[in-house]
């Protein structure tokens, strides 16, 4: 429910309608979305515009057929799609039937992509790892959550190469981690009654694990980086971590990883493996590979990487500020 405040803020942004079927607004998560759609909005009320915020987060079909039931009785101006928590739905090509202008914002491709789950990380994310090479004693780590397809397959495919138990594994509310850290309370359904796995958004996890493990395979939320154009903060906790990492994915992530700067891991492992770690059918049997080296090749190998570790880390900062000052610019309106 709408506040005073927020009736007052939105006539500040001449903002006349929001659509917003996700998160509820006191969720901390959510809190910090609108500290940074603020900004960013706050162009807006500049001139005499009328701007609509439509939310993509839990956005359907048939909520999209309100919205635009609701959109042809409204006379605006502008209007800004938002996609930062979850994957982008609605794309401007769904709105093409109205005259206005039309901002996408968030995990969209264009002037105003904001990578939410960077920022929050780098807002909430303060664990200390530890980096002394001698903790390390285990191969990999691979936590997934939500059992989603490319997750399935994967743990499927560890399965099959016998090394489950090698590294530290889990896998919806079929494998769990003999000790975890408790959820927070940053997202809705956190606990360990969904999914069988605390939602801990905002850490690295159980300080021991973390530190007890060489390498990080990241499973993302959504299959095909490029192509959805979205990630978690999956993907930037072992860059904070400071933890070598390959990430499940088309192509390994690379175009999203070294287009903002960092460098991937997927050519460092060729003293062990001949193999494409671009190449996603690759990566289990890479571990394979890894888990069959002793534990003194792990070590030596997370001091060998370091500089590698420790430049990831420093551009992850540098990352921080270029997406501050796209949201520091706001949305310069044309019309």
């Amino acid at each position: 429910m709408h506040t005073e405040t927020d009736n007052i803020l939105e006539n500040l942004f001449m903002i006349i309608e929001r659509f917003d079927n996700g998160w509820g607004p006191e969720w901390p998560a959510k809190k910090f979305e609108k500290s940074l759609l603020d900004p960013l909005l706050r162009e807006l009320s500049i001139d005499d515009s009328q701007t609509v915020i439509i939310n993509s987060t839990w956005y359907s079909q048939e909520y999209h057929q309100q919205v635009l039931a609701k959109l042809r009785q409204t006379s605006f101006t502008h209007l800004v799609i938002v996609a930062m928590l979850d994957p982008a739905i609605p794309y401007s090509t769904w709105f093409a039937e109205f005259d206005c202008e039309i901002f996408c914002v968030g995990y969209y491709a264009g002037d105003y992509n904001i990578d939410y789950w960077a920022l929050f990380t780098h807002q909430y994310n303060h664990d200390q790892p530890g980096m002394n090479s001698d903790q390390i004693d285990t191969a990999y780590m691979c936590l997934n959550r939500k059992p989603h397809w490319h997750r399935q397959r994967l743990y499927q495919q560890l399965l099959s190469q016998g090394i489950v138990d090698a590294g530290l594994v889990s896998f919806g509310t079929e494998r769990s981690l003999p000790q975890d850290r408790s959820h927070d309370n940053f997202a809705p359904e956190a606990g360990k009654d969904k999914f069988g796995a605390p939602n801990d958004i905002a850490s690295l996890g159980h300080a021991e694990n973390w530190n007890r493990c060489f390498l990080n395979v990241v499973t993302e939320t959504a299959w095909n980086i490029n192509q959805t154009g979205f990630v978690s903060e999956k993907i930037y906790k072992p860059i904070v971590g400071c933890r070598p990492f390959l990430v499940y994915d088309a192509d390994g992530a690379t175009s999203w990883l070294t287009t903002r700067g960092f460098e991937p891991y997927v050519n460092d492992f060729k003293d062990i493996a001949d193999l494409d770690l671009i190449n996603p059918e690759s990566l289990a049997s890479f571990l394979r590979t890894l888990c069959d080296q002793p534990h003194s090749y792990w070590q030596k190998k997370f001091v060998d990487l370091q500089d590698k570790i420790l430049y990831n880390k420093s551009q992850f900062e540098k990352y921080i500020t270029t997406q501050k000052y796209t949201i520091q610019k706001g949305i310069r309106c044309q019309t």
